[in-house]
C-alpha cells in the first residue's frame, strides 16, 4: 500500500503552483509576440478594427482573428474573445512604444530616457514591463545615447550597429528614434 505524506502533497502543490505561474507567463509572452508579429504584418492600426467593420482593410484582420479563434476553440479555450482583446491591447501598446501604426512617437528626455505616461502626468501606468517592452525601451535608450556622442571608441561604434539590428528585429523603426 502506498501512502502519501504531507510533505509529498506540499511538494506537489508547490510544483503545480509553479507550473500555473509559468503557463501564465508563457501565455503572456506568446500573446505579446503574436501582437508584435501582427504589427509587422499589418501596416495599419489593425488593433482598432472592430468586429462590425466590413471594410476591405478589416477583412484580413477578421480572417486572422477567425484563425486564432479556431485554434483556441480546438484547444478548448473557454473564451477566445478575451485572448483577442489582450492581443489587440498589446499590439496597440507596442505600436505606441515604437511610434508606428499612426501612434505618436514616444517622448525622450535629453539623456535619451523614455518619458513614460506616468512621468508625463497620466495616471494608471503599469510598472511591470514585458520582456519585449523592456528590451525596446532599454535598447532604444542606449542607441539614442550613443548616437548623440562624438568620438566614440570603435568598439562602441560596432556595438551601435548591433543595437540597430536588435531594435529592427524587435520591430522598431530606428529612423523614428530622436537621436538629435
Amino acid at each position: 500500500m502506498v501512502t502519501v505524506t504531507t510533505v509529498e502533497v506540499l511538494d506537489n502543490l508547490v510544483a503545480l503552483r509553479k507550473s500555473v505561474a509559468e503557463s501564465v507567463l508563457r501565455a503572456y509572452g506568446a500573446e505579446r509576440e503574436y501582437a508584435v508579429a501582427l504589427n509587422a504584418e499589418f501596416k495599419f492600426a489593425w488593433f482598432d478594427i472592430e468586429a462590425n467593420d466590413k471594410s476591405d482593410t478589416a477583412k484580413p484582420v477578421h480572417a486572422e482573428k477567425s484563425a486564432l479563434y479556431d485554434v483556441l476553440k480546438e484547444a478548448k479555450h473557454s473564451n477566445p474573445s478575451t485572448v483577442w482583446a489582450r492581443v489587440r491591447k498589446y499590439g496597440k501598446e507596442e505600436a505606441k512604444l515604437v511610434g508606428t501604426h499612426g501612434m505618436p512617437m514616444p517622448a525622450y528626455d535629453e539623456e535619451g530616457n523614455l518619458i513614460t505616461e506616468a512621468e508625463a502626468g497620466e495616471s494608471g501606468a503599469n510598472n511591470k514591463r514585458s520582456p519585449m517592452l523592456r528590451n525596446i525601451e532599454e535598447l532604444s535608450k542606449l542607441y539614442i545615447f550613443n548616437a548623440k556622442q562624438e568620438g566614440l571608441d570603435s568598439r562602441i561604434c560596432l556595438a551601435q550597429t548591433y543595437l540597430s539590428s536588435a531594435l529592427q528585429a524587435l520591430g522598431v523603426d530606428i529612423a523614428n528614434l530622436n537621436t538629435k
